[in-house]
């Protein structure tokens, strides 16, 4: 049977205020397992949200909120329950490290090992579901080590989509192949020189706008076609000029591919894991709105002051627990 958040208090209520999410209409047909996983799923306990005292001047409707991203979600329920027409989630991958800037500051810990991983994403899965619009979607982005767990999960959460009957139904839409140069290699397997962003719609309409690339073709010659579901599309390098030294930095032409075909002019966007900020800095260049959500003070520190360079200044909160 699909999995509910049983308890899930609302936001300044007491904690047996009970919440249930939706239940979803299917019933998925491949389910994951993983030592400690429950029968049902526990709610997170919604933080208590505050201004930040960075907050000077008039900000603009859009936030950035320092805290833990599945109690803040939890928080922004009440009021962006299915307003929310597009998430990109890029959590850690539990790569076993502890990631710092090109400075040894540290960024994140990424040591939560696969069970703890597993249930600390279903949660934020969960959570996303329910801010989703009706026409809403999201992109989880992973790498070779979860990849095949995160599609497995999504299935369960948001449905198979594409994968089952005729394809039209609520779920799953693409997996994108995010491919790239940099990195490393090793003489004993082939170069990991790509990244996975798998793409689920919350309900059997969803927005998509295909990019565009110039055609290769003679018989296309001088005409467009639409990208395919494998983008080369270059990692920073040490000497981009939008590199900031935050360690896992995605690149603006990648968050603006996905936010441009992914939604709307006007559109809220949110990015539960919002790191150096490139989701709020392609957001308002497009003209979304946008909520960016981190615990770490690098994170905030690299997108607040990302931010301010255009011109931008979003409403900040701080989570306090309840």
């Amino acid at each position: 049977m699909p999995r509910v958040l049983t308890e899930f208090p609302q936001a300044g209520r007491g904690g047996d205020a009970g919440y249930v999410a939706e239940v979803p209409d299917f019933v998925p047909k491949v389910q994951l397992g993983w030592p400690g996983r429950s029968p049902e799923l526990a709610g997170s306990i919604p933080a208590q949200l505050s201004e930040d005292p960075v907050t000077v001047g008039t900000p603009s409707e859009d936030r950035v909120i320092i805290g833990e991203n599945k109690a803040v979600m939890a928080a922004l329920l009440p009021e962006f329950k299915g307003r929310v027409d597009l998430v990109y989630a890029d959590p850690p991958f539990d790569t076993g490290r502890v990631f710092r800037d090109r400075k040894g500051q540290d960024a994140y810990p990424d040591r939560t090992g696969p069970g703890e991983w597993l249930s600390e994403l279903e949660q934020l899965l969960w959570l996303t579901r329910e801010m989703l619009a009706p026409d809403g979607g999201v992109l989880v982005h992973c790498d070779h080590r979860r990849s095949h767990h995160v599609a497995v999960l999504c299935d369960e959460i948001f449905g198979a989509g594409a994968r089952d009957g005729d394809g039209h139904g609520p779920g799953f839409r693409n997996e994108l192949v995010w491919c790239y140069g940099l990195g490393g290699s090793s003489p004993r397997y082939y170069p990991r020189k790509h990244d996975t962003i798998l793409w689920y719609s919350r309900g059997s309409d969803w927005t998509f706008d295909p990019p565009r690339v110039p055609a290769r073709s003679r018989r296309m010659a001088g005409q467009t076609k639409k990208v395919p579901d494998w983008w080369d599309l270059p990692s920073l390098n040490n000497m981009a000029a939008e590199r900031t030294g935050y360690p896992t930095q995605k690149p603006l032409a990648l968050l603006e591919r996905i936010i441009s075909a992914h939604s709307r002019p006007g559109a809220l966007i949110l990015d539960p894991c919002c790191g150096s900020g490139t989701t709020c800095v392609a957001a308002h260049r497009l003209g979304r709105r946008f909520i960016g959500i981190d615990r770490g003070a690098l994170a905030i520190e690299t997108t607040l002051s990302r931010l301010s360079a255009e011109g931008c200044l979003p409403r900040v909160q701080r989570a306090q627990a309840p």
